[in-house]
């Protein structure tokens, strides 16, 4: 298996166009001109008589199998990778086993999750966040021994943070949001509308889920030995923990002896960086058109919400430590909301959803000591609604869950300072749905060219 590109290496990647700039069209050049070397028609002329046209026919040359043949199409399987979550709480206490028998996980066994729930999502989650908490609480228990997965104080996850908590705070969230979370459903149709198109290719697609059925595995058993050649497309924003565990279990379950690309997450290919950066913008632009019409620019902020991770990259410049688990996401997020600001005439801000600094809280905040009158508070890292747009974002940002049904949501704080939220997101409507599937449709078109050796499609330049 190999990745289309290291960490910024542009390779099948192309020149990126502007932040704001329309995709151009990635229609395949038509064939033009006869094979260079191909012998010229034999023309009859005229003046000749009709003896001499007759003795110049010339009797068709017997033509081989290989001549007439239609030319070999190729094959290959194109598999979406999405974050994907349960549709409902009830969705994720479910144990999950494999079409090969083998179950998922176990995970946080020293954490005292019962052994019939260690193979659900729900345990899969907590043991991903109370790894997190060991990294950001550090040494708990003081021992001098880092990142300790058992409760405090043995360990190094927090008290309060038990299986029996963890479970509850799960109810309590997805009833705020009426036990439904469209993600996984709405990531299903974004692939579902996808046309790729790579001449005399077939192209066939798949979509697995991190965090909901069918995963990788499933999706893996689904296709066996069917294609020599496989494009992976995670659905992600950077180089993180994510796209390490899609690299394994990709690795882990597929045929042997298939060539695999995996494709660089979205931060890291500059044609889809900006197309998310456009649909963000286009985000921010419906959110603007709530402001009341004589607001000035200056009495306007936007909160630019990213996801946030405890883990940095992999450089003692950072804090890293041999060993230590490692993610570019928080440092590419930075970068990306760098670019992002040039875009807009207002004062912009960062605020993460959790796990690292600044919080939406703080930053909200600020917003307020600065004088600011109106925020538009923009998810930049949640293509679809989902239950971090419905609660991790919505309840810092107006003190309640929102669904997508409900719009637009304007909001005044004790401060006199109104927000303007939705929890669709940045996809989930016309202008930003187009962007975010076009740049789908060019990594897993790129995938697909760079797996069969061929040259990139440079009407994206």
């Amino acid at each position: 298996m190999r990745r289309a590109n290291e960490y910024f290496r542009t390779g099948l990647l192309l020149v990126s166009a502007t932040v704001l700039a329309v995709a151009c069209g990635s229609d395949e050049a038509e064939p033009s001109g006869a094979p260079t070397g191909a012998e010229p028609a034999a023309t009859s002329s005229s003046q000749s008589g009709p003896e001499e046209a007759e003795s110049a026919e010339v009797e068709p040359a017997p033509t081989s199998p290989s001549e007439t043949a239609e030319p070999a199409v190729e094959k290959v399987g194109v598999v979406f990778v999405g974050h994907g979550e349960p549709s409902s709480y009830a969705d994720g206490d479910v144990a999950i086993t494999f079409p090969d028998g083998r179950a998922l996980g176990p995970f946080a066994a020293s954490l005292g999750v019962p052994l019939a729930a260690q193979s659900t999502e729900w345990a899969a989650a907590y043991d991903e966040i109370a790894t997190a908490m060991t990294y950001i609480f550090g040494d708990l228990n003081e021992n001098e021994v880092l990142h300790e997965m058992m409760l405090s104080p043995v360990g190094d996850v927090p008290p309060f943070f038990t299986w029996e908590a963890f479970r509850a705070q799960l109810v309590e969230i997805y009833a705020s949001f009426g036990d439904h979370s469209p993600h996984s459903e709405l990531i299903a149709e974004h692939v579902a509308g996808l046309d790729l198109d790579v001449e005399g290719v077939e192209i066939d697609t798949y979509l697995a889920y991190l965090d909901a059925v069918p995963r990788i595995p499933d999706v893996m058993f689904e296709i066996g030995d069917d294609y020599d050649r496989l494009v992976v497309v995670p659905m992600l924003l950077a180089s993180s923990t994510h796209t390490q565990e899609v690299a394994e279990q990709v690795e882990q379950s597929a045929q042997e002896g298939a060539e695999i690309i995996v494709v660089d997450p979205f931060y890291e290919v500059p044609f889809m960086r900006d197309r998310v950066a456009a649909a963000v913008v286009a985000t921010a632009d419906r959110l603007r058109g709530l402001l009341p019409a004589d607001t000035s620019d200056s009495e306007v902020g936007v909160l630019l919400v990213a996801h946030g991770t405890p883990y940095v990259p992999p450089e003692p410049a950072f804090g890293w430590q041999e060993g230590e688990i490692f993610s570019h996401l928080t440092f590419i997020e930075d970068k990306f909301h760098d670019t992002l600001a040039a875009a807009f005439p207002f004062a912009v801000k960062t605020g993460r959803m959790n796990y690292a600094e600044p919080s939406i809280e703080v930053s909200l905040a600020e917003f307020e000591a600065d004088g600011i009158k109106h925020v538009l508070v923009v998810p930049s890292a949640f293509p679809t609604a989902a239950m971090h747009t419905m609660w991790d974002v919505a309840e810092p940002t107006v003190g309640r869950a929102i669904t997508p049904d409900e719009g637009i949501v304007v909001h005044t704080r004790d401060s006199g300072m109104t927000v303007y939220y939705s929890a669709e997101g940045y996809a989930d409507f016309e202008q930003g749905r187009q962007e975010f599937r076009a740049g789908l449709e060019y990594l897993a078109e790129s995938g697909v060219r760079e797996v069969l050796g061929l040259a990139a499609d440079e009407s994206t330049t």
